[in-house]
């Protein structure tokens, strides 16, 4: 059966890197129903890539990002060419926000400080330019949760690729976060993202690949690429109670939303 589907965080780039020609990906995601992808910007060349990704197919819609991830160690510099090209492409109806950025203390804990600091001055180009932001947390969700907590009212986006416990999901959506489910959540194991997924909001769900990343069963290990979300939106119907024609709409509408810079709810 063919889904409605949207990618909300997949990097071409790399699929393509490891050996997936972008134009093969794009054909065989159509086929299982994807209809539009966000390609994701980690630094400053990775977000220009992203940026002429976005301008490749005609058959497929095709958003993107730019970001500074934190797992990288990315210079005051490259970082300031990242905020000159966001502000260059605010105006692109293909841009849709800031991101990857946020903590990631599991790869880089010694620099805490600085990404905290990287952290805040694109929160506040999210408030200033009113677009939403991708966020990477690993390691760190009280951090993330507090420096989300300063601007509250004041930007908005999406927890990508999520995997902390519901107790945390429903304090981010409180401050006005989507929250995003990749491949993990249908790991036989994990028992607590579940829960997670069951039992939130469902204008709150996002679903992604985060592809060449986190490959879910039966694919798993295997290089990922779009063609594997509709193994993770039938694992939240398999969660989740209500009919799985809602589920399905409901979770396009809030890609739909988050992908034209709208916040989680909106009327």
């Amino acid at each position: 059966m063919n889904y409605s589907l949207i990618d909300t965080h997949c990097h071409l780039d790399i699929i393509e890197k490891e050996g997936l020609p972008i134009s093969e990906t794009l054909s065989l995601s159509r086929e299982k129903g994807v209809r539009e992808i966000l390609q994701i910007g980690i630094d400053y060349e990775s977000s220009l890539r992203a940026q002429k990704i976005s301008e490749i197919s005609d058959d497929m819609k095709i958003h993107f990002t730019a970001g500074s991830h934190p797992a990288d160690e990315i210079s005051s510099e490259e970082n300031d060419n990242i905020e000159n090209f966001i502000r260059e492409n605010i105006s692109n109806p293909k841009f849709t926000g800031i991101g990857e950025i946020g903590l990631d203390y599991y790869h880089r804990v010694d620099s805490s400080r600085e990404q905290e600091e990287v952290f805040r001055r694109f929160l506040s180009l999210s408030e200033e330019l009113k677009c939403p932001v991708i966020i990477h947390s690993r390691s760190a969700k009280e951090e993330t949760y507090n420096i989300l907590k300063e601007y509250k009212n004041k930007a908005f986006g999406v927890l990508h690729c999520y995997t902390y416990d519901l107790e945390y999901a429903l304090k981010f959506i409180e401050l006005g976060y989507y929250i995003s489910f990749s491949g993990i959540v249908v790991f036989k194991n994990a028992k607590e993202l579940q829960e997670t997924a069951s039992s939130i909001p469902l204008s709150n769900i996002l679903i992604e690949t985060d592809a060449p990343f986190l490959s879910p069963p039966p694919n798993r290990g295997k290089r990922n690429d779009p063609t594997n979300l509709p193994y993770i939106l039938e694992k939240i119907f398999e969660l989740r109670n209500e009919k799985r024609h809602l589920i399905e709409e409901s979770i396009f509408t809030n890609s739909q939303n988050f992908i034209n810079r709208k916040a989680p709810n909106y009327a």
